[in-house]
C-alpha cells in the first residue's frame, strides 16, 4: 500500500481521505494547526435515498495522524492537494522551501493557471490532476457535508499545459491508481485530462459569477434572462480554445445548473463569508489567455471585474 498525505481539511479532501483509510491506505494530513498535531478527527455527512428506506442519514467520523512539515512525511508519500486555487502558489512554494523533491503530487481546485511557476521549477515532482463531479462543502473545520454522489478522472499533468494551446501527457496509470480508485469510486484514468479540466473551467466560469452576483442557487440560472450572458460566456472560451464546442458547453452548463438547482456555488459562500474568491483562476484566466492569443472576451472580463468589486466591497 502507498502512504498518502493530504493536504489540509478541506470538503473533498475529507472525503478522500475517509475513501483511502477505509481502503486500508496508510493515511496522514498535513496540517498548520499546532493543536492537529495530537491527532484529527474527521467528519463526514452524508443524505442518501434508498428506494426502500427513502431518504437516510449516513455519518461517519475517522481519526487521523496528522503533520506540520515536510520531514515528518515518508519519502515516498503521494501528496494529494485539494486547496483553492489561490492557495495552490504559496502551498507549493511552501512544501519545496522545506525540501520536497522527487515528489507525486495530485492537484485538484478549481481553476487554471494555479502554482504553474513553483511546478515549472520542481522538474523532479510528478504531478497528476484530478478532476471531481463529487459535490461537497464544509460545514465546520473538522465536519465535511458529501452533498451529491459523481464521479472523478485523474491524468498526467503536462507542465505548461494549463493554456488553451497546451497538451496533456499520454501515459499509463500508474501503480498507485487502483488504490486511489477504490478510495471514492468511480475514478477514471484520463490521458486527456487538459480537455476535461477546460470543460470544468468553462461550466465553472459560467454558472460561480452568474450565481454569486444573482445571489442565489444555481437553479436560478435556468431562467431565460441568464441565457444570453452563458452563450457569451461559452462562446469566448471556445474561441480562445478551439477544441471546445460552445454549444456543448451551453449544454453541459445547463445539466449542472439543473443537476445543482438546490446548491450555492463555492464562489457565492466565499464571497458570503467575506473570503476570497476564484475568480481570477476562472474567467480571469480566459482574459488572460485572451489577451494572449488576442481573442476577444468580454463577456468573462466583465463578470471579473464585478466580482471583484463586490470583493472589495466585502473587505
Amino acid at each position: 500500500m502507498a502512504n498518502w498525505v493530504i493536504v489540509g481539511t478541506g470538503a473533498l479532501s475529507t472525503l478522500w481521505a475517509h475513501g483511502l483509510q477505509a481502503a486500508g491506505a496508510n493515511v496522514v494530513l498535513y496540517s498548520r494547526h499546532e493543536e492537529d498535531r495530537k491527532g484529527v478527527a474527521l467528519a463526514i455527512t452524508q443524505h442518501l435515498h434508498e428506494a426502500a428506506e427513502g431518504d437516510k442519514v449516513c455519518a461517519q467520523t475517522r481519526q487521523f495522524s496528522a503533520i506540520g512539515s515536510v520531514s515528518d512525511a515518508p519519502d515516498d508519500a503521494i501528496w494529494l492537494v485539494m486547496v483553492k486555487a489561490w492557495q495552490v502558489q504559496p502551498l507549493l512554494t511552501e512544501l519545496a522551501a522545506q525540501g520536497l523533491t522527487q515528489a507525486t503530487l495530485i492537484l485538484s481546485h478549481n481553476g487554471m493557471g494555479a502554482g504553474t511557476s513553483v511546478q515549472a521549477a520542481e522538474a523532479d515532482w510528478q504531478i497528476y490532476d484530478l478532476v471531481t463531479t463529487h459535490g461537497a462543502w464544509r460545514k465546520s473545520r473538522t465536519h465535511s457535508m458529501h452533498a451529491g454522489l459523481g464521479e472523478s478522472w485523474l491524468g498526467k499533468r503536462h507542465i505548461g499545459a494549463d493554456s488553451a494551446d497546451g497538451k496533456s501527457g499520454s501515459v499509463e496509470p500508474p501503480p498507485w491508481f487502483v488504490e486511489l480508485a477504490k478510495a471514492l469510486p468511480p475514478l477514471h484514468w484520463e490521458h486527456d485530462i487538459l480537455h476535461r479540466r477546460w470543460q470544468k473551467l468553462a461550466i465553472n466560469c459560467a454558472i460561480n459569477p452568474l450565481a454569486t452576483l444573482a445571489g442565489a442557487d444555481n437553479g436560478e440560472l435556468r431562467n431565460d434572462e441568464y441565457q444570453p450572458k452563458i452563450r457569451a460566456i461559452c462562446e469566448e472560451i471556445a474561441n480562445v480554445n478551439p477544441a471546445l464546442d460552445a454549444d456543448a458547453l451551453v449544454k453541459q452548463v445547463h445539466q449542472v445548473a439543473a443537476a445543482t438547482a438546490t446548491n450555492r456555488c463555492s464562489m457565492l459562500q466565499d464571497l458570503t463569508a467575506g473570503r476570497r474568491t476564484e475568480i481570477a483562476f476562472l474567467n480571469g484566466f480566459i482574459c488572460r489567455e485572451g489577451e494572449r492569443l488576442h481573442v476577444a472576451t468580454r463577456a468573462n472580463c466583465e463578470l471579473v471585474r464585478q466580482i471583484q468589486q463586490l470583493e472589495l466591497l466585502r473587505v
